[in-house]
């Protein structure tokens, strides 16, 4: 038969018919420790499961639909608990309260829309190794973070997949703009936690004093019994009767709380488990609604980082043309300045040799002289030429600034531009990842959301039905009690009349 046939005939039969627990029955695992397995009978199937394996069914749920309320099973007794067991009859109790909560837990998935659905939970109801199961997909691909995990199967074969592992942010952050509807569910559910849970603990008191009054009664009939047969004639009777009577209280006080327990105190049980479920739940909700503020101002301080980034490249481009600018006129003006005051002394010294060439006519001008060359242009001429002291000090100075420029990079930096293109494409590639986390992050907080509201929507309706029919159960085991002993007591009054006639 093929998988998903298998699924749907599970589906199918407990569609038709609700869960029953209708038995139990001890067992053992390759000879190892006994167990006990309990018998789940839906439709025509059946199947038998321990409870460490509706502990893992349940923690699989969990997994698998994080924004789903998982109904509860019944907690797992402590070693000390175990160990104040006084006799096998405890035992048999603890077995019959785990039949029917168990019970409970399977017909909530089964009404659930989501979780009944869930191929896990056919598998379960499946005559199939449990632990094959656990370690086969899709539980075996889920990660252990429940934040790194879809909101559901169908966001994750819809959404794309983060580029990396999302950030786990701290329970001890506060949110900067919380969903006033989910601050409005916390406190609610706060509220809802602390009556539920007074509730249930004085409940457990108020069964136990009962189940103490009811051995007490027990003993009492017993002692009223023994009395009457020391007695004659009427009152005798008497005494029988209120004997019988108290008789008639043990045991419908007995039958009182048997019945509280199984329809008032166990459902509140389960309503204090709600109640847990519920804040883990919006708490879930509050991290991954932080992880999305912390993806997003992370994402903001990138980009503002970035941007300083780009400008002080831009910066060092606009302060590197200035510079080459800057050097190639320096380096023009130094040509010019070789090239222009060099002709002009080889000018002078041409027509100094010229000069020089031509014969003295001492006799057409005897009373004049040669001119001399005066000494101050040709100091000046050569004080401008290629190696003269002043352009050696310009081009020292500037080697000094640049030394010393090269120095102070080497020690901060060996190479500052390459480091920072560098910083620019790592932070291009860190904003990129970014984005693409906050929008798979928007995609599951929005799903999320829409299911935790859609399924507290559900249980407000659910718990109202159920806290109705607590409530009718409460008063009628009462008045029923009421009803067992009005008979016996009237009678036995009819009784202690007697006497006095």
């Amino acid at each position: 038969m093929d998988y998903a046939d298998c699924c749907c005939k599970v589906e199918y039969a407990f569609r038709q018919d609700s869960f029953k627990i209708t038995g139990s029955q001890k067992a053992s695992d390759n000879g190892g420790s006994p167990y006990v397995a309990y018998i789940i009978s839906f439709g025509n199937m059946e199947v038998k499961r321990r409870y460490s394996e509706f502990e893992s069914l349940r923690n699989a749920l969990c997994k698998l639909h994080p924004s789903c309320i998982v109904p509860p099973i019944p907690r797992k007794h402590s070693i000390a608990h175990y160990a104040t067991m006084q006799n096998r009859k405890d035992d048999i109790l603890m077995i019959e309260k785990r039949k029917r909560m168990l019970q409970s837990f399977l017909n909530r998935i089964a009404e659930h829309t989501t979780l009944s659905q869930d191929h896990v939970f056919h598998r379960f109801l499946e005559n199939v190794s449990w632990a094959e199961v656990l370690h086969s997909p899709p539980l075996s691909n889920l990660p252990k973070n429940l934040l790194q995990t879809p909101p559901s199967p169908v966001v994750a074969s819809q959404s794309q997949v983060a580029p990396s592992p999302l950030p786990t942010p701290s329970s001890l952050q506060q949110l900067k703009k919380p969903d006033p509807r989910f601050l409005e569910c916390e406190l609610y559910t706060n509220k809802f936690s602390n009556h539920i849970t007074v509730l249930e603990r004085t409940q457990r008191r108020v069964t136990k004093k009962i189940g103490d009054l009811a051995n007490d009664f027990a003993e009492l009939g017993a002692v009223f019994n023994g009395f009457s047969l020391n007695e004659t004639d009427s009152l005798a009777n008497a005494i029988e009767r209120i004997g019988q009577a108290v008789d008639t209280t043990f045991m419908s006080t007995g039958s009182m709380v048997t019945t509280l327990e199984s329809e008032f105190s166990e459902p509140l049980q389960e309503y204090v488990q709600f109640s847990s479920i519920i804040k883990k739940l919006l708490k879930y909700r509050y991290l991954k609604h932080l992880q999305l503020e912390n993806t997003s101002d992370t994402l903001a301080n990138k980009r503002v980082y970035l941007n300083e980034l780009e400008l002080a490249e831009q910066e060092s481009k606009k302060l590197e043309e200035v510079l080459k600018k800057t050097a190639v006129l320096d380096e023009n003006e130094d040509i010019l300045e070789a090239a222009v005051p060099g002709t002009s002394i080889a000018n002078e010294e041409e027509a100094a040799n010229s000069e020089g060439t031509q014969p003295i006519n001492h006799e057409s001008n005897p009373s004049e002289s040669p001119r001399p060359t005066p000494p101050s242009s040709t100091t000046s001429a050569r004080s401008s030429a290629p190696g003269t002291p002043s352009s050696s000090k310009k081009k020292s100075s500037a080697s000094f600034l640049n030394r010393l420029s090269y120095t102070i990079h080497g020690i901060m930096d060996v190479d500052p531009e390459a480091t920072r293109r560098n910083n620019i494409g790592r932070t291009r590639e860190q904003i990129t990842m970014l984005e693409e986390q906050l929008e798979v992050i928007n995609v599951e907080l929005a799903e999320i959301s829409s299911t935790i509201q859609l399924d507290l929507d559900r249980f407000q309706k659910r718990k109202e039905l159920d806290l109705r029919d607590m409530l009718l159960a409460y008063a009628k085991a009462q008045v029923k009690w009421c009803q067992k002993n009005l008979e016996p007591w009237e009678e036995a009054l009819e009784e202690v009349d007697r006497i006095c006639t």
